[in-house]
């Protein structure tokens, strides 16, 4: 989504298209649901607030994090914590690669997998950096546009997704499309064409989405348990992005993330758990999860401690997996969720609202697909 050191957008108050009742679902599967959390700037926080941040979530019962891979600037403040080290981002130049950032998400994979979470990987991030003013090499070769468009682009993109999935951990020792036990999926991109949703609306963008999945199963191979997610096309579920015919037809891509900001569950009621077979039924039966959704608090809109639980608690009615945008460690700069107007979802994991609850909840619940083998 939305926040990252460069830029946020704007959250939407999304509806949801073919909502069943919760009771319409189909028979359930056998393995437990699952929750989590983004963290875009985890990767940037010292070693200490690192461990006891993923102490927390350990504690919370956590299953996995999505993490990011984007360049860090010591000394910024990222949602209430300080930035303790700079990491350059991958590409400054197309295919000119610098691994300190993948160095950095790979020590944070080793302290994940320890506790039981797994990691989904966003390798790129189009909602931040497909913007005027962005000094990513993808933007300055192709535009928001020409990327999805020019076989040149998918080139240039497919070797930068090779060179992630190849990378050799300096931390871990291990080869990242062959860590199953630590790497639970990567993303296309982070909401791939959400600066230009003409691109999934239409046809422009249909030969990218599938093609790049299609790059990414031949590096991962076959039968590797590794899966291929969405990312979120076009970004909020409200663009009409989210099943686009060349993701959902696609049968290299697994997995497809929904990103919904929604309204609150008392203006609401079931907002969750009336879309979820609606949303099993538009992905042709792909794996479906929430990967981004969030309390808006800005200005006193909702009160994170009523509305986290009650929208969490609606997803696990059914059994819908959900990553949190997100659980953040306890503050240490100036920072109030309910002071900013672009991204006021972050939730301190020392601010009193019941995140574990819920988390444990979904984890102990059954889930609405089966996720044997890919989480469990």
């Amino acid at each position: 989504m939305k926040s990252s050191s460069i830029g946020v957008a704007t959250c939407l108050f999304a509806k949801t298209l073919f909502a069943l009742p919760a009771e319409e679902l189909a028979p359930r599967a056998n393995s437990p649901s699952w929750a989590g959390t983004n963290n875009y700037f985890l990767i940037g926080l010292s070693d200490s607030v690192q461990n006891d941040y993923i102490n927390s979530l350990a504690s919370f019962g956590t299953k996995v994090v999505r993490l990011w891979v984007n360049g860090q600037s010591a000394g910024s403040c990222q949602k209430g914590s300080t930035t303790a080290q700079t990491i350059p981002v991958l590409e400054s130049s197309l295919r000119n690669y610098d691994d300190t950032v993948l160095d950095a998400i790979d020590s944070v994979l080793v302290k994940l997998s320890a506790k039981g979470i797994k990691a989904i990987i966003s390798p790129h991030d189009a909602a931040n950096q497909f913007k005027s003013g962005s000094s990513d090499p993808y933007w300055t070769a192709y535009g928001s546009g020409y990327f999805y468009e020019k076989q040149e682009a998918f080139d240039d993109y497919d070797a930068r997704l090779g060179h992630v999935l190849n990378y050799k951990g300096k931390s871990s020792g291990q080869v990242w499309k062959n860590w199953h036990a630590a790497i639970m999926a990567f993303d296309l991109q982070n909401e791939p064409m959400s600066t230009k949703t003409e691109e999934c609306t239409g046809t422009a963008g249909a030969n990218w989405v599938c093609g790049r999945a299609q790059y990414m199963r031949s590096v991962l191979g076959a039968n590797n348990p590794i899966k291929i997610a969405s990312g979120g096309l076009g970004g909020d579920i409200s663009k009409g992005c989210t099943f686009m015919s060349a993701a959902v037809n696609c049968g290299q891509l697994d997995m497809i993330a929904i990103h919904r900001y929604a309204g609150t569950e008392a203006a609401n009621p079931n907002e969750w758990s009336a879309s979820a077979s609606g949303y099993v039924s538009q992905a042709k039966g792909k794996l479906v999860y929430i990967e981004e959704w969030g309390v808006r608090q800005y200005g006193g809109a909702a009160q994170a401690s009523v509305e986290y639980p009650a929208q969490a608690n609606d997803m696990n009615k059914v059994g819908l997996p959900f990553l949190y945008w997100q659980i953040v460690p306890p503050k240490t700069c100036s920072y109030d969720p309910i002071a900013d107007a672009d991204d006021s979802f972050s939730i301190f994991t020392d601010s009193g609202v019941d995140i574990g609850g819920p988390m444990k909840k979904a984890s102990s619940t059954t889930g609405l697909q089966d996720w044997t083998g890919i989480v469990y």
